[in-house]
């Protein structure tokens, strides 16, 4: 017989894996499904705000990270190609961890609330049979199926009911390319530092074990005359920033490490219910100047999980959910997203970008105020 699940989960980056603990603490027998093995890196700038901490606390999953040795971030500096520096404080510390011991960290814990843990499982298909969904799952000893009464969404920005995903449609100079690696080698103070060049920018902070993380967003063009390969981006880009050259001179990069995303579309449309409720990027591409796309991540399960709960206690049917859902989330995110999405056109284009970074030196007060906006405290 097909297994049968409350709720199958998937995707186990930080959305699912809060939610699959979510809905477990709740009593109902979830599966949590990767298609990855675990651990395993991402493109992520592995930043998580005061703000994650907080939902996961509530969640009852921050100590799990906290075992993981994060490195704790207390402010952010901005710097353009011209040398003009931007600094601005966080309301309280920040965690500096990778994607590899984060994703471990939260599947893991999702598992010790009584989640089923699925990793190396690839679902090709979800199909509606009478009251529940079939999930077509391909893993190394073959293909087969489970059953789930309710599936939530969270596999990324590439996935919408588990299917391949339809084509942008937006002209390729507005797509972006995300890349990540770690160095070793150099030090530099706890804080988050972006440098921007002509094109793009790249982060870089701290995390556990003694690395930094580089995580750049890139136009195609800037990609390609970096040679498409992080080495590659980190000659142009020192070429064009100075601060940039400083900071990682005598770095050593973990090839290893290398990860690569593309094409990234931050200005897709917002889908939080297609079929199903999405979480995390499968919901929007969030834009790295949002500040965190993990806290968006997160707070993006807790929002849902008490209405799936609410659904297969019978409390509400599907479209109350899918309705209140919905709300919750563009009450929750779409401010957010119009300032990352604006800070992001901006700083991404070199006089604007000098521009802003000025303005914001001599009026501190709105550095502070889009520090605050994009967090969604204002």
């Amino acid at each position: 017989m097909r297994p049968r699940y409350d709720v199958a989960v998937i995707g186990a980056g930080p959305a699912g894996s809060a939610a699959a603990a979510a809905m477990a603490q709740r009593g109902w027998h979830v599966a949590l499904i990767e298609r990855s093995r675990l651990p395993r890196h991402k493109v992520c700038g592995e930043f998580l705000s005061p703000e994650s901490q907080e939902t996961l606390q509530s969640l009852g999953l921050r100590d799990d990270l906290a075992t993981r040795d994060p490195v704790p971030l207390s402010g952010a500096t901005l710097s353009s190609q011209r040398g003009q520096t931007l600094e601005m404080a966080l309301p309280s510390t920040a965690w500096g961890l990778s994607r590899w011991a984060m994703d471990e960290a939260l599947a893991h814990g999702a598992a010790r609330y009584g989640a089923t843990l699925l990793t190396e499982t690839t679902v090709s298909a979800v199909e509606a049979e009478g009251d529940d969904y079939r999930l077509q799952i391909r893993r190394r000893t073959g293909k087969a199926e489970l059953r789930a009464r309710t599936v939530l969404m969270a596999g990324g920005r590439s996935s919408t009911n588990a299917l391949p995903p339809a084509p942008s449609g937006r002209p390729r100079d507005q797509l972006f390319v995300g890349m990540k690696s770690h160095v070793t080698g150099i030090t530099m103070p706890n804080r988050v530092e972006l440098f921007l060049f002509d094109g793009g920018y790249i982060g870089i902070n701290a995390v556990e074990s003694g690395a930094l993380n580089l995580c750049l967003l890139a136009r195609y063009d800037a990609f390609a005359q970096g040679g498409r390969t992080m080495a590659g981006m980190i000659d142009s880009i020192a070429r064009q920033n100075a601060d940039f050259a400083a900071r990682l001179r005598g770095a050593t990069l973990l090839e290893e490490t290398t990860c690569t995303v593309a094409a990234v579309d931050t200005h897709r449309p917002a889908a939080p219910w297609d079929g199903m409720a999405c979480l995390g990027d499968t919901a929007s591409m969030i834009p790295p100047l949002c500040g965190d796309g993990m806290a968006m991540a997160l707070r993006s399960a807790t929002l849902c999980a008490p209405l799936a709960d609410a659904f297969l206690r019978g409390a509400i049917d599907r479209a109350t959910w899918e309705q209140r859902y919905r709300h919750a989330w563009h009450r929750e995110f779409d401010g957010r997203l119009r300032v990352g999405r604006s800070l992001q056109s901006l700083l991404s284009r070199g006089p604007l970008a000098e521009g802003l970074l000025g303005v914001g030196r001599l009026v501190p007060p709105l550095a502070d105020y889009m520090v605050r906006a994009t967090r969604g405290a204002v």
